[in-house]
């Protein structure tokens, strides 16, 4: 028998199907699919501000140091910031560790991957996150303890998130993006899906023209 050639052990692919497939692969699970203002006084030293990260970074900070919200949501400024405000509407970027509440297990982290980009107020992300993000400074660093009802509830999510599970976010605001930035941040995949879009709907182009002057993969 003869040996087929390299080619011929893949199937050929219609472009379409090639641009989808990979399109499909590029797109992010929504891990999170997952208004508050600064609790520190105005201007903390940088003395106080330093022993609050401490004591958050080890577990020490007392339940009364955090606000409540009528929600239950719990946060804790760690890091004021001193940039724009998270507003409804506006596209953050946050970066991130999320643990369970009950024995510190981290589930998620962004550490080593790009902040994660969402409409905040838009339901994109868990509503303790919607609710918790806003009124954040970029440049701040926020702890919040987000209540199972306001994070996965009674059905949790997946192996690592138990059902009715508390859980406990680092956060800090990296940014707030605009422009093109922004409107890629706010489809599924951002904007590697956008330009992959992009390049499938004009993919479709060749069918519209004449058949003698279509390119012969368009056939």
């Amino acid at each position: 028998k003869s040996t087929p050639r390299p080619r011929e052990f893949f199937p050929r692919f219609h472009p379409h199907a090639m641009l989808s497939l990979f399109s499909l692969s590029l797109s992010p699970s929504l891990a999170l699919s997952p208004s508050v203002s600064g609790r520190l006084a105005r201007g903390p030293s940088l003395c106080c501000r330093a022993a609050v990260v401490m004591q958050a970074a080890a577990g020490e900070v007392a339940d009364e140091e955090y606000t409540t919200t009528a929600s239950g949501l719990k946060y804790l400024d760690v890091v004021s910031g001193n940039g724009e405000v998270a507003e409804k509407g506006a596209v953050v970027q946050v970066d991130y560790t999320g643990t369970l509440a009950s024995d510190g297990t981290q589930f998620d982290s962004s550490k080593g991957r790009s902040p994660l980009a969402f409409e905040l107020g838009a339901g994109r992300v868990i509503p303790g996150w919607d609710e918790g993000i806003a009124g954040m400074k970029v440049g701040g660093k926020r702890t919040l303890v987000v209540p199972a009802s306001l994070a996965y509830g009674e059905t949790g999510a997946g192996a690592s998130i138990p059902p009715d599970s508390d859980l406990v976010f680092e956060t800090e605001l990296v940014g707030i993006a605009t422009g093109v930035d922004a409107l890629a941040s706010k489809i599924p995949g951002g904007l590697p899906n956008l330009i992959l879009s992009s390049v499938l709907l004009l993919s479709f182009i060749p069918y519209f023209l004449p058949e003698d002057v279509r390119p012969d993969l368009w056939k």
